[in-house]
């Protein structure tokens, strides 16, 4: 698979932006989420808040928490003068003693298996050296009116790289650090300008590599292992074409040779992320983003970017591979003398070079004979898996291939929005005959029963094959803010058959909570995403009918979300119980509401 960047997906939304200060890694697929107020501890795999903790307005945090990785403690500034650490068992962190310093902090920083404290004058020192140390005077080397812009600690040097600005400075500086000595001269401050230009974006990779950005376009390359720091900004590496260069971008190191730069788009105020190869110095790929942050507010997991998307956060999961020629130019080639082959024919002689594996996979792999063909005769020169997409959906539109819109669904990976409704509105228009015959469908229940004092029944308004179709739109990920725009030109007749059809495979337990790759049952996050989007955009219609149905449809779907809601909240009270049996480990009193204890015994 090529480097890439995936479907946006939704992890939480229950802050303000403008109180966020940073996002950072913890363990076991897990992150810290730090605002003004409150530490909140976050599973990326399950998108639910593990737990939190809060601090009085009066003495809110400063800098994003860390996880210390001698202790597994958490650490955040306070004030701006002051370091907390507690455990994850602490429950009042305002309990917890706090260590007062003389000079302001700016940050911490965690490199390798330590944890670093910044300060605003320049000092960098090992947290447990600071605190032992935190009466006394931080000297710092630089001057009152510097701010810190950005800072970076490069573990394969031991190095810190500090940039700075005066405050009726345009030049910003930047002073590389020897970290863990003692004693010795201040560092010196280079200048890092480019004639005529803004600074808007730099970023020092693992590899002692700085890039930067500037207003123009431009980006430099630096060496900052084998070059003197009075050549910044080093050679010109590209011109960035994607972003708005004179607004203010942030650049992440995603792999020694790929970046992703998030700034602005062009042609209107939302923000994009694009995803750049340095090797070959090109856009890879970009995804847009609902708005634009000054400054951005992104940072790398190892589940992906997290970044603020609108008022909400968003994981955009990638994929990055070094790349070589063949990579870079074997699909472009494919397209353009609609020619497959497993092997590269050289310029001279005719002979035949293997290849290496990623670059034999083109458009036209794993396609039908069919489909195939439709594709060459698009003939759109375009690497852009989606707007291909665009253009191959509304063929097979209009020329009704359901089969093959169905084979689009599953070879296709990023299938845009519209696409989907736009698909959507041709299935459920089509009868239960016109899916009758197409492909081999599983075995699938029609009926249910949903029990309770009056047991109802409920019956799938889909055919096997047409619900076995329907199954495979439901399945494709999506991003909620882009849908739903679009699922207000899907018909109200579509969209009230679609409504049954999702309470029917929620209610029938058709929708699994984690199904197979190969299921083509949507799970039940996708059903109720698509349910939810479905009664929000159709609202007014469906609270204004006077069809008894529809009330009686309406109701059914709260009565069965709400029985989800409450199965699910006592799972998540047994949760605590089923822990201590696994780890066999003894109730304690206060869990111990009757005569009974609860022990694990092991028969050997």
């Amino acid at each position: 698979m090529a480097s890439s960047l995936h479907n946006t997906s939704f992890l939480c939304s229950d802050f303000h932006v403008r109180n966020l200060l940073g996002v950072s890694v913890d363990e076991n697929e897990h992150i810290l989420i730090t605002c003004k107020g409150v530490v909140k501890l976050y599973n990326v795999l399950d998108r639910r808040q593990v737990r939190s903790w809060s601090t009085k307005s009066w003495h809110p945090f400063t800098s994003g928490a860390v996880t210390v990785p001698t202790t597994n403690n958490l650490a955040v500034v306070i004030n701006g003068n002051s370091i907390s650490q507690w455990s994850r068992e602490e429950d009042d962190i305002d309990n917890v003693k706090r260590y007062n310093f003389e000079a302001p902090i700016h940050q911490l920083l965690v490199s390798a298996d330590k944890v670093y404290t910044v300060f605003t004058n320049g000092e960098i020192e090992e947290l447990q050296s600071a605190i032992s140390t935190r009466r006394e005077s931080k000297q710092g080397f630089l001057q009152e009116d510097e701010t810190i812009t950005y800072v970076q600690i490069i573990e394969s040097t031991n190095t810190a790289l500090i940039a700075t600005k005066k405050r009726e400075a345009s030049c910003t500086k930047l002073y590389e650090l020897q970290l863990n000595q003692s004693g010795g001269r201040s560092p010196r401050g280079y200048d890092l300008a480019v004639a005529n230009c803004t600074l808007t974006g730099l970023c020092a990779l693992s590899s002692s590599i700085l890039i930067t950005l500037w207003s123009n376009g431009d980006m430099y390359s630096f060496d900052l292992r084998n070059d003197s720091l009075e050549k910044l900004p080093g050679k010109k590496h590209a011109t960035e074409t994607s972003v708005i260069p004179s607004k203010i971008t942030k650049i992440l190191e995603l792999s020694p040779s790929h970046i992703a730069l998030v700034g602005m788009g062009k042609g209107d105020e939302g923000g994009l992320i694009v995803l750049r190869d340095l090797s070959f110095a090109m856009t890879v790929c970009s995804r847009k983003l609902k708005m634009y942050h000054d400054p951005p507010l992104a940072w790398v997991t190892p589940d992906g970017i997290v970044v603020a998307e609108g008022g909400s956060l968003a994981l955009i999961p990638y994929t990055v591979k070094e790349s070589n020629l063949a990579t870079v130019f074997g699909t472009k080639a494919s397209e353009d003398y609609e020619y497959t082959s497993e092997v590269c024919r050289s310029w001279n002689l005719g002979t035949e070079e293997a290849v290496p594996e990623e670059a034999q996979e083109t458009i036209y792999t794993n396609k039908s004979t069919e489909l195939t063909h439709i594709i060459r005769e698009l003939r759109k020169d375009t690497l852009t898996e989606s707007l291909l997409v665009t253009h191959l959906v509304n063929i097979l539109l209009e020329q009704k291939k359901t089969r093959l819109l169905n084979e689009t669904l599953d070879a296709f990976r990023d299938i845009p929005e519209a696409c989907l409704v736009d698909i959507a509105n041709y299935y459920l228009s089509c009868s239960d005959a016109d899916f009758e015959g197409l492909c081999k469908c599983p075995p699938m229940e029609t009926k249910c029963v949903i029990p309770g004092d009056e047991p109802e029944e409920v019956t799938c308004p889909f055919g096997k094959a047409k619900a076995h179709f329907v199954n495979g739109l439901l399945r494709k990920p999506f991003t909620d803010i882009l849908l739903s725009p679009e699922l207000y030109r899907l018909g109200f007749d579509c969209a009230l058959s679609l409504i049954q059809y999702l309470h029917f495979i929620l209610a029938a337990g058709e929708a699994e909570l984690v199904p197979e790759e190969a299921s083509r049952v949507p799970s039940v996050a996708q059903a109720s995403s698509w349910l939810s989007l479905l009664l929000d955009t159709k609202y007014q219609h469906l609270v204004m009918t006077s069809q008894v149905d529809i009330h009686r449809l309406l109701l059914s779907c709260f009565t069965q979300v709400n029985n989800l809601r409450i199965f699910l909240e006592g799972l998540m009270d047994v949760e605590p119980l089923v822990k201590r049996v696994v780890e066999a480990k003894v109730l304690p009193p206060q869990m111990n509401s009757s005569s009974y204890s609860l022990e694990r015994l092991t028969i050997t």
